[in-house]
């Protein structure tokens, strides 16, 4: 268990490091992200490790159980052929392996209760990487939208700051200006040209005929009218 501990205790501490300094949450992320893997696979390491040494006591122990019943039958062996001197050696070689056994299976049970939080620890290591991939794409897309924002609120404050809107109203305002004067200096050509002068002369013209019309047209009624008389 403390070599797990020892490496989440070097991740945050390497995180906390990165915060202190200010370090892009982008990067944080994938700084993060590389020391969890890191300390995943030397976790992992350590887990194979030890899980070798509970195949090794597991081994011994079956090992000098096999011995106890190995013993057991020359003890059984030398009674029945009339040697008690053979078989109390043969015993004397059983209580010890018996001894034996006893202590590598307590070794073996604190031993595999041992690796079970190991592999606990490196499940919940494993977890935490998995959610952090996860959850990577999303916090990095959140931090683009917040720098665009940001981008684009600088912006606008620059540009007020900069006094160009008051500066496109003063261009908009010239525009109009000099747009006017325009119209101005072309209705005094026209005014002090010949086409003005052909201009006014037609509308008399166009204004004779329209009497001339209007005459004709009162003519007729009249002689209609005179005829109804009669």
């Amino acid at each position: 268990m403390g070599i797990i501990s020892r490496f989440f205790t070097v991740v945050r501490s390497n995180l906390n490091a990165m915060l202190n300094r200010a370090e892009d949450p982008t990067k944080m992320l994938e700084q993060t992200l590389i020391d969890m893997e890191a300390a995943y696979r030397k976790a992992k390491e350590h887990v194979a490790r030890s899980v070798a040494d509970e195949k090794r006591l597991q081994k011994s122990l079956m090992d000098h159980q096999n011995q106890v019943k190995r013993w057991e039958n020359r003890a059984i062996l030398a009674i029945e052929n009339n040697d008690d001197d053979l078989a109390k050696e043969a015993l004397r070689r059983k209580k010890e392996h018996t001894r034996l056994a006893l202590q590598f299976e307590g070794e073996h049970t604190a031993h595999s209760s041992t690796v079970d939080r190991l592999k606990d620890s490196l499940r919940e290591l494993e977890s935490k990487i998995e959610e952090i991939k996860r959850k990577k794409t999303l916090l990095i897309s959140k931090q683009k939208r917040a720098e665009a924002q940001d981008q684009i609120y600088q912006t606008i404050d620059g540009i007020e700051s900069a006094g160009a809107m008051d500066t496109i109203d003063r261009m908009e305002n010239k525009i109009e200006e000099m747009v006017a004067l325009a119209d101005a200096h072309q209705e005094m050509s026209e005014e002090f040209s010949g086409n003005a002068l052909e201009k006014r002369f037609a509308e008399l013209d166009a204004s004779g005929a329209d009497v001339e019309s209007e005459l004709l047209e009162l003519k007729q009624r009249a002689r209609i009218e005179d005829k109804s008389g009669r």
